[in-house]
């Protein structure tokens, strides 16, 4: 059971945050837990609300849980949730939040997720109107890239960012043919195990054609990777590219 000084303490936090913007939780870095999560969800303010930042609030699969079942988000657009530790468990109650279809932008980087979690979310069927998608630093690897880029529930998607995911040429091959993804114009890779030959899988796509920005620093590319993705007949509308 909850305190009563903790919901008091969150419904103080709403307050202020409200006080800013109608339409806002701001609660970034407030450490508000596990617990702070469930006093959260029984407010009865969140029907209105478009934006959530729960970013660095400790808070583990049980704070997910709660969050996640909650079902009075109704306008819920933007979720940031970045730099917790939901986990592999807290993925599988994502997967099955009745608030996903309105969501257009979902920031969960550094949460300690791995393969099954992002399958997961990558096989989930509620997330038409996702427009960015953060999955840095979270050990997902190529299976949830594989899904990902098959599912047509993410065509909407114009930004990607799979930073040190722990992907492989495996499923590069598969998003550099993926119709799915084909409105993505941001997409970050950075720090993976790509090689030479994930470059050409890349430089050879015939769907990924919106690319502006690409995103491949840490990885193990060489000249003749770099060469394949600069020479792509491809990324005619690229603008960004970065391997350092």
């Amino acid at each position: 059971m909850i305190s009563l000084p903790r919901i008091e303490y969150i419904n103080r936090l709403i307050d202020e945050s409200l006080a800013e913007g109608d339409d806002s939780i701001e609660l970034k870095g407030k450490f508000i837990g596990d617990e702070g999560v469930e006093a959260l969800v029984q407010s009865d303010r969140l029907g209105e609300i478009e934006d959530l930042d729960l970013s660095k609030n400790s808070i583990t699969w049980r704070g997910a849980v709660h969050l996640f079942s909650c079902d009075r988000f109704k306008k819920l657009k933007r979720l940031y949730l970045k730099e917790n530790n939901i986990a592999d468990k807290g993925a599988f109650a994502m997967a099955e939040a009745p608030f996903l279809e309105g969501l257009s932008v979902l920031d969960i980087c550094f949460n300690n997720i791995e393969t099954t979690g992002g399958a997961a979310i990558a096989n989930c069927p509620r997330f038409s109107k996702l427009q960015v998608l953060n999955l840095q630093e979270n050990q997902v690897g190529d299976e949830t890239l594989i899904a990902l880029a098959k599912n047509s529930q993410f065509g909407n998607l114009r930004k990607l960012n799979f930073y040190r995911t722990g992907i492989s040429v495996m499923g590069i091959k598969v998003l550099a043919k993926s119709k799915v993804l084909k409105k993505v114009k941001h997409l970050n890779l950075g720090r993976n195990y790509l090689h030479p030959d994930s470059a050409k899988a890349l430089a050879n796509t015939k769907t990924l054609l919106n690319i502006e920005t690409l995103l491949m620093m840490e990885n193990y590319l060489a000249d003749e990777g770099v060469k394949s993705i600069m020479d792509s007949k491809s990324f005619t509308k690229l603008k960004t590219f970065k391997v350092l």
